[in-house]
């Protein structure tokens, strides 16, 4: 009798294991995250860490020591309206994050992307020289998701790029807390903020809407790389 109890008993335990092995294999475990630290002046003037959509109309170039990307030409945004003219930094997706770079503009406006999915869903900041409130598409933090592109922060706030000359631009993306806070030059306070968790994973890139300028000094740093959007 208790020799087969004893059989039954390992049965059991055979069987649970049995299944979750099965369970395990049917939901592998996610990746690890892992911390990056990434920058780049495009003093090597490669371009090879970064996906181009169109990768005739990107450039670097050089005035004395500082060298920067520079956008050729634009092109036409997408249906349903969305920008489709940035270079992502290529491999490399993030959650939260700190993105730092200098921009240029050469029209009206520049912006950055983070959170990229794919080509319907990631969340971009657009800098421009006109108030939110005068141009309701310009100078605040939009997202794209399925649809045409909707602002989702800074109607009412300051230009951010009132000029052509250099700009700084820090990107603070927090997906805990759903945070997405972007400052100007050194600006203590944010021009643009807003809590939103749609997208908690992604790309980041820089580029602009239907206009030219120019990158460079860009920093990116994560201690959540490696996510799965």
């Amino acid at each position: 009798m208790r020799t087969s109890r004893t059989d039954m008993l390992l049965a059991v335990l055979v069987l649970c294991l049995a299944v979750l092995s099965t369970f395990a294999t049917s939901f592998p475990a996610r990746p690890a995250p892992r911390t990056i630290n990434f920058r780049d002046n495009f003093s090597s003037g490669k371009l090879d860490t970064w996906q181009l959509p169109f990768p005739e109309d990107w450039v670097v170039k050089q005035e004395g020591p500082l060298h920067y990307l520079h956008m050729l030409r634009s092109r036409e945004p997408l249906v349903p309206r969305r920008p489709q003219q940035f270079a992502l930094l290529k491999g490399i997706t993030v959650g939260s994050f700190t993105l730092e770079t200098r921009v240029r503009r050469e029209g009206r406006s520049m912006l950055i992307v983070f959170n990229y999915v794919d080509t319907l869903h990631f969340y971009y900041t657009h800098l421009s020289v006109d108030p939110g409130a005068k141009v309701d598409v310009h100078n605040g933090i939009f997202m794209v998701d399925g649809a045409p592109r909707r602002r989702i922060a800074g109607l009412e706030a300051a230009p951010a790029l009132p000029d052509a000359n250099w700009h700084k631009v820090r990107v603070q993306r927090d997906v805990t807390s759903g945070w997405i806070m972007v400052f100007m030059d050194d600006d203590p306070q944010p021009r643009f903020s807003v809590i939103d968790s749609t997208f908690k994973c992604g790309q980041v890139g820089v580029g602009s809407f239907d206009e030219t300028g120019d990158f460079t000094d860009f920093e990116l740093s994560s201690d959540d790389a490696g996510c799965q959007p």
